[in-house]
C-alpha cells in the first residue's frame, strides 16, 4: 500500500535518494536563476561596449572639461558591474555542478562571495547612474555620447537586476511563495 503512494509536490524523478549527492529538485528550481545571471552578464558586456563608445565619441569643449571624467566613471562602473555579473555566473555554475552531483563541494564560501558581490552591485549601479547622468548633461543631451551613455545606464541597471542581485541561496529565491512559506513555518516552529 505504501509503495503506490506518491509525493504530490515533486515528480518521482525529482526526489533524490537519502544520502545521494545529486539534488535534481534544487537544480531544476535554480536553473532559471542561472539563465538570468547569464543574460545579465550579457547586458553588462553591452554596457561596457556602449560606455566605451561614449567615451571615444565624447565631445571635448575645453581642456578642463570634467565631462570626460564622468564618462570614464560610467565606463568603470560598467566594467565593475560586468565583474560582479561574471562572479555571479561562476558561483551559480559551481553550485549547479554541485547540485547535479558533478562536483561535490560545500557552497558556503561561494554563497558568501555571491552575497558580497550582490551588495557591491548596488553601489556600482549608483555610481553608474551618477556617472552616466553627469556625463550626458555635460556632453549635451542630444549628442551621440549622451545617447550611448543613456543606453549604457539602462544596460547597467538591467545587469544589476538580472545578475547582480541574484546571489546564491540554497533554500530557494526569496520572492517565491514556497521559500516564503518555508520561512514562515521555520519561524513558527522556533517560537514554540
Amino acid at each position: 500500500m505504501l509503495l503506490g503512494m506518491r509525493d504530490t509536490e515533486y515528480e518521482p524523478d525529482q526526489i533524490a535518494a537519502y544520502g545521494a549527492t545529486e539534488q535534481p529538485a534544487i537544480a531544476a528550481r535554480m536553473a532559471p536563476h542561472l539563465r538570468m545571471t547569464v543574460i545579465g552578464s550579457g547586458c553588462a558586456l553591452l554596457a561596457v561596449i556602449a560606455s566605451a563608445a561614449a567615451v571615444a565619441l565624447f565631445p571635448t569643449f575645453s581642456v578642463d572639461d570634467p565631462g570626460v571624467g564622468w564618462a570614464i566613471t560610467a565606463l568603470a562602473a560598467a566594467v565593475l558591474m560586468l565583474a560582479v555579473c561574471v562572479i555571479q555566473v561562476l558561483v551559480w555554475r559551481r553550485a549547479m555542478a554541485s547540485w547535479r552531483g558533478q562536483r561535490i563541494q560545500d557552497l558556503h564560501g561561494e554563497a558568501r562571495l555571491s552575497w558580497i558581490a550582490h551588495l557591491a552591485s548596488y553601489a556600482i549601479a549608483l555610481v553608474g547612474l551618477f556617472g552616466c547622468m553627469a556625463a550626458s548633461a555635460d556632453a549635451g543631451w542630444s549628442s551621440n555620447s549622451a545617447v550611448l551613455l543613456g543606453l549604457a545606464l539602462l544596460l547597467i541597471l538591467a545587469a544589476q537586476v538580472l545578475a547582480g542581485v541574484q546571489y546564491l541561496r540554497p533554500s530557494g529565491p526569496p520572492g517565491t511563495l514556497p521559500a516564503h512559506m518555508r520561512r514562515l513555518i521555520e519561524r513558527a516552529q522556533q517560537s514554540r
